[in-house]
């Protein structure tokens, strides 16, 4: 495939339907042959910015740019970008050469070329010898994989994917989104990706988009995404955590109730906090126990509720506080861990302590 890709940015993009502002001064760069997710609740203007991206939509105000060409106005055709969406948009009484090499065909291509670029498509979605397969005959895997095959065949300069593994189940849908890491890895592509799904974005991408209300809140690696969230939504929306408000006492440390947290980051400088108690980040531990490096908590266990490979472990602080963690649901923990209406007491490295302001979206 080409190498040729090329960057995207957006400069304060407004969209606007009617009163409605969907998308308010979003700004973004995207690197050529990053993989950048934009993750986000239903309603918060992602699948418009792809819209954006893409030239099916123009935005009201601000530019979209493709490397040092200005596109805004430009149609999709004109844009060279390959899109797979949330429902494959294959033509069923088409085989599936017949899907892949349409693109090609609209673009005029030599039919003496288009055989060979299609099986070059299927043998790096891994289905060679799938060409002359009717679209009905294909599990919902393959389909995705046609649907990918057709994207890429004509070697865009950017892929475009809208949900592409949401019409998935489960095990499907975590199988697929590896062969997308290792497909990437393959290309070199310029991927944005939309999805709804924090684990999703977190497995496949190089950065991840944070949306809500039509603004990004944050665009960081999937690490600093979790381990450091810009505030208290993009810290509820990636992970699993309880968000708890806390009142300052130092520049590192607040107080939740009674407690004393210490943070190995400086608080935010302004306005209300809260505490991010990440579920995989609490553990159970001793009544005695005290590391010099450790936040203790104690609260008394509410439910344990068991989900396959981890417990969820349900606990009430002493001030009615419902927080919650997460360890494996191996042998050894099913036998130690404390049950309904037993005390526990829990510790939180300083290194784990996420201590974040409000949301800033507005």
């Amino acid at each position: 495939m080409s190498s040729n890709f090329v960057p995207v940015r957006l400069e304060k993009i407004v969209k606007n339907y009617g009163i409605f502002t969907v998308l308010k001064e979003v700004s973004i760069d995207i690197r050529a042959g990053e993989f950048v997710s934009i993750l986000g609740p239903s309603g918060s203007g992602k699948t418009t910015m792809l819209q954006l991206i893409g030239g099916f939509s123009r935005p009201t105000s601000g530019r979209v740019w493709f490397g040092d060409s200005d596109v805004t106005l430009l149609p999709p055709q004109r844009r060279d970008i390959g899109v797979v969406f949330q429902n494959y948009a294959l033509f069923p009484h088409l085989s599936v050469a017949e899907n892949i090499a349409f693109p090609l065909r609209a673009r005029k291509v030599p039919s003496s070329q288009i055989a060979a670029q299609v099986e070059k498509a299927l043998a790096t979605v891994e289905l060679p010898g799938y060409g002359e397969r009717p679209i009905a005959k294909l599990s919902g895997g393959q389909r995705q994989r046609v649907a990918l095959a057709r994207a890429i065949v004509f070697e865009p300069r950017l892929i475009l994917m809208d949900e592409p593994l949401s019409a998935l189940d489960k095990n499907l849908r975590e199988t697929m989104q590896l062969e997308l890491r290792s497909l990437h890895a393959k290309l070199g592509a310029t991927v944005v990706y939309v999805t709804h799904d924090q684990r999703e974005a977190l497995t496949l991408s190089d950065r991840v988009a944070v949306m809500n209300a039509g603004r990004i809140l944050q665009v960081d690696t999937p690490r600093t995404l979790y381990s450091a969230p810009a505030d208290a939504f993009v810290a509820g929306f990636v992970g699993e955590s309880s968000l708890l408000p806390v009142a300052r006492t130092g520049t590192n440390s607040a107080r939740l109730g009674d407690t004393v947290l210490r943070s190995a980051r400086p608080l935010p400088a302004d306005g209300e906090l809260y505490i991010a108690l990440q579920a995989e980040a609490l553990l159970p531990c001793a009544a005695d126990e005290t590391e010099s490096d450790c936040n203790y908590l104690s609260g008394q266990v509410r439910d344990v509720v068991f989900q396959g490979e981890s417990l969820k472990v349900k606990v009430v602080l002493a001030d009615g506080t419902e927080i919650s963690f997460r360890v494996p649901s191996h042998h050894s923990n099913n036998i130690a861990l404390p049950q309904a209406g037993q005390n526990v007491r829990l510790k939180l490295h300083v290194e784990d302590t996420v201590i974040v302001p409000s949301s800033n979206a507005a």
